[in-house]
C-alpha cells in the first residue's frame, strides 16, 4: 500500500472517531433550544433546511464560515432584484445520527421549509449501526418531508477501510439505493475534495476548516442549484 493510501486510511479512521468523539448527541431539550435559533425565518424567503451533524453545524469554525451560511450567500449573489431570496437553515447537531435526525425532523416540519437536504449517516457508520436501520431512519425523514410536499436531496457519506469491505459496501450503497427508491436527487459524497486533505481540515484532521467549508459549499451548490426554482417576489 502506498504512503498516500495509508494517510487516506488514517484520515478516514480519525474522521469517524471525531464525528463520535467531538460530542455526544444532544438531548431533545438542548436540540430544541439550538434549532429554535435557526427557525427565525426571514420574511418572503425560500427556506432550505440542511439536517446534519458536526459537518453541517460547523464544528471548529464560526457560524459564518460553515457551509450552510456560505451556501446562502452564494445562492443570493446570483439573484436578480425581482427574484425571491434564499434562506439556508443550519440544522446541524454535532454527534447526530440518522435516528437523531428522525427524532428532530417533525419539529422542523411544523414550519416546513421549501427544500430539505439530509446530510446524516457518518455517526451511524462509526457506531456500527446496521445499514438497514440507518436506511430506515433516512427513509423516515425523507417520507415525512415528502408528506409535507417538501422536496428533498440526500447527501452521501463514505466509510473507512478498516470497517471491512462488506459493511462499507452496504453502508455506501444505501444512499444511491434510497435516492432511487424515493426518486430524489443524490449528492454522492458531501466531503468530495475535502476528506483526507490536510489543507482543508482543522489540526484534528477530522473537521473541515474554513477553506474546507468553502469546497463543501461549492459541492452542495453544484448539485442543488438545478433542483431549485427561481421564484419571483
Amino acid at each position: 500500500m502506498t504512503i498516500l493510501g495509508n494517510r487516506a486510511n488514517l484520515w478516514f479512521l480519525f474522521f469517524f472517531l471525531g464525528l463520535l468523539g467531538a460530542c455526544t448527541e444532544n438531548s431533545p431539550a438542548s436540540i430544541e433550544v439550538s434549532d429554535t435559533q435557526g427557525q427565525k425565518n426571514k420574511p418572503d424567503s425560500f427556506r432550505i433546511l440542511i439536517l446534519g451533524d458536526s459537518l453541517t453545524e460547523g464544528y471548529g469554525v464560526s457560524p459564518n464560515q460553515a457551509y450552510p451560511h456560505l451556501l446562502e450567500q452564494k445562492l443570493n449573489q446570483a439573484l436578480s432584484p425581482n427574484e425571491q431570496p434564499y434562506e439556508v437553515v443550519n440544522g446541524g447537531v454535532t454527534g447526530s445520527t440518522t435516528s437523531g435526525g428522525a427524532s428532530r425532523i417533525d419539529w422542523y416540519l411544523k414550519q416546513p421549509p421549501e427544500f430539505l437536504i439530509v446530510a446524516l449517516g457518518g455517526n451511524d457508520g462509526l457506531r456500527g449501526i446496521p445499514s438497514e436501520k440507518s436506511k430506515e431512519n433516512l427513509k423516515s425523514i425523507v417520507v415525512r418531508a415528502q408528506e409535507k410536499k417538501v422536496p428533498v436531496m440526500l447527501a452521501g457519506m463514505k466509510m473507512p477501510p478498516n470497517y471491512g469491505p462488506e459493511y462499507r459496501k452496504t453502508f455506501e450503497r444505501m444512499f444511491p439505493e434510497l435516492a432511487e427508491e424515493l426518486q430524489i436527487p443524490l449528492l454522492p459524497f458531501l466531503l468530495e475534495g475535502v476528506g483526507g486533505n490536510p489543507k482543508m481540515n482543522l489540526p484534528d484532521r477530522i473537521h473541515p476548516n474554513a477553506a474546507g467549508h468553502q469546497i463543501i459549499c461549492q459541492t452542495v451548490h453544484k448539485h442543488l442549484i438545478k433542483h431549485l426554482p427561481k421564484l419571483k417576489k
